[in-house]
């Protein structure tokens, strides 16, 4: 089944263990392309494996891990 863009969210507020999409990277060129290399860019999936507010984000990008300041995970956008 097709997933539909219904609402686009900080990175923040997703789910555990949900899958979501990057829609929208609110972030200066630098830190893009430093998320890219790490495999999170707009268009592509990711899970978040654990958070806590105002803690880093554990994010699961295919079969690799990596951990995000809360700060940037909240102008990273999802659906």
């Amino acid at each position: 089944m097709k997933k539909t863009m219904s609402r686009i969210f900080p990175l923040t507020e997703s789910n555990l263990m949900a899958e979501v999409t990057v829609v929208r990277m609110k972030l200066d060129a630098n830190e893009q392309e430093k998320l890219f290399q790490l495999g999170l860019h707009q268009g592509g999936t990711v899970r978040v494996l654990q958070r806590a507010l105002n803690e880093p984000l554990l994010l699961a990008i295919g079969d690799a891990r990596i951990g995000v300041n809360y700060e940037t995970a909240q102008k990273i956008f999802v659906y």
